[in-house]
């Protein structure tokens, strides 16, 4: 079990929410003390979680200092493992020409395998089909801004973006648009949700750490039950003072950014590089963070986060999280095409749980996530793992 950079950031105590997880465990096993530990988790060996904040804006557009300021911070400050600076496209006009070559060294300047990686985004802000962030290995992909009008409808941008290798992800997916964000989507692309910043958390309605100004969409998970919206799950901060990964007030936008709790995304990738962080984001193998470290792993029948399988039997969901900060709880839920249910709790009270659980509830194409809080109210947030239900076939 990792342990060696659980400790990256400081603890506060601060109210948040419990997923809509509060049912108790209902027509499932492991509902008692931690189980043994589980072979399930080998899908996880030769993997390493790298945690970074892929959510930073700078001077370039409407942050407060430089990219280089930015990345260093994240590097020699928070102590992250990865970065991706994401500017708002629609700063870069023909004036702004120097300052997008020089966006585009910003990668290659910084990125130190099995040290530091840098990725390279923007954002595409949006007022109407909501904001989304893209990420690339290739520091060259276009900026479209969704101020120009070939570039507003998100199928549009879309389409442009087609010949470059970019993933994208709808971040303060909650925030009130004339459009849900998961009426629009793009399968391979559009692989993530964004479910916390410093903007709020998108996890459902009513909780304290809500959006500013929010849909009445309930929450992320709806668009989580099956079909072809299948979305993993990151945490970014949005810092707009160029410090990613660290508890600061902003020095702008405070009648949005109202949470001091920075978003960090841990990557579960086979190497220390850009390229298996991108590659991991891309399969989904990502879990939120809402301020303390807490090292996650979960799997189903085997298949780690961010995963598709089948299933004809009760499948088998195994659990292993650590933080340097107490647990008091882990919820293992469903989300199917009715919404989002509870089928385990746990009150462990320790720095370090596992368990295992079957779900003999198990009839129907299902998605299952892993929800951790601890003492001090963050919690982690697990992608999902979509197991379509196999039908049993005809008796002969």
């Amino acid at each position: 079990m990792a342990t060696s950079r659980r400790n990256k950031t400081a603890t506060i105590l601060v109210a948040l929410i419990v997923l809509t997880v509060t049912i108790p465990a209902c027509g499932g096993s492991g509902t008692g003390p931690a189980g043994p530990p589980d072979p399930e988790g080998s899908g996880y060996k030769g993997l390493q979680v790298l945690y970074g904040d892929p959510h930073i804006h700078t001077i370039l557009s409407d942050g407060d200092e430089s990219p280089d300021f930015a990345l260093r911070y994240a590097r020699d400050v928070a102590d992250l493992d990865w970065a991706c600076i994401t500017d708002h496209s629609e700063h870069f006009q023909d004036a702004a020409r120097a300052g997008l070559n020089y966006y585009r060294t910003l990668p290659a300047k910084y990125d130190e395998p099995g040290r530091f990686c840098v990725l390279f985004g923007y954002e595409w802000t949006n007022l109407y089909y909501g904001h989304r962030n893209v990420y690339s290995l290739d520091n060259m992909v276009p900026l479209f801004p969704s101020n120009m009008d070939e570039y507003f409808d998100v199928n549009d941008w879309w389409i442009a973006l087609e010949p470059y290798d970019v993933i994208t992800v709808s971040h303060h997916p909650m925030i009130d648009t004339p459009y849900v964000w998961w009426d629009y989507t793009n399968p391979g692309v559009d692989v993530a949700v964004e479910f916390y910043s410093k903007w709020g958390l998108s996890l459902r309605e009513g909780n304290p750490r809500p959006i500013n100004v929010r849909s009445e969409a309930n929450g992320i998970f709806p668009a989580m039950g099956g079909g072809e919206r299948r979305y993993g799950l990151i945490a970014g901060s949005d810092t707009h003072m160029s410090r990613p990964g660290t508890y600061l007030e902003e020095s702008r936008q405070g009648h949005a950014l109202q949470y001091v709790q920075p978003g960090i995304t841990g990557v579960w990738a086979v190497d220390f590089t850009r390229e298996a962080i991108f590659d991991s984001m891309r399969n989904r193998h990502t879990y939120g963070v809402t301020g303390t470290i807490v090292d996650l792993k979960f799997t189903v029948n085997g298949f780690i986060m961010g995963s598709e399988t089948t299933a004809l039997n009760p499948p088998t969901i195994w659990v292993e999280a650590s933080s340097d900060e107490v647990i008091t709880e882990v919820a293992i839920s469903s989300i199917s095409k009715i919404g989002i249910v509870g089928l385990a709790i746990y009150t462990p009270n320790s720095l370090d749980f596992e368990t295992t659980f079957v779900d003999q509830t198990f009839a129907d194409d299902l998605a299952y996530t892993v929800r951790v809080t601890l003492a001090n109210t963050d919690m982690a947030v697990a992608s999902p793992v979509w197991v379509d239900y196999e039908a049993p076939g005809p008796v002969i």
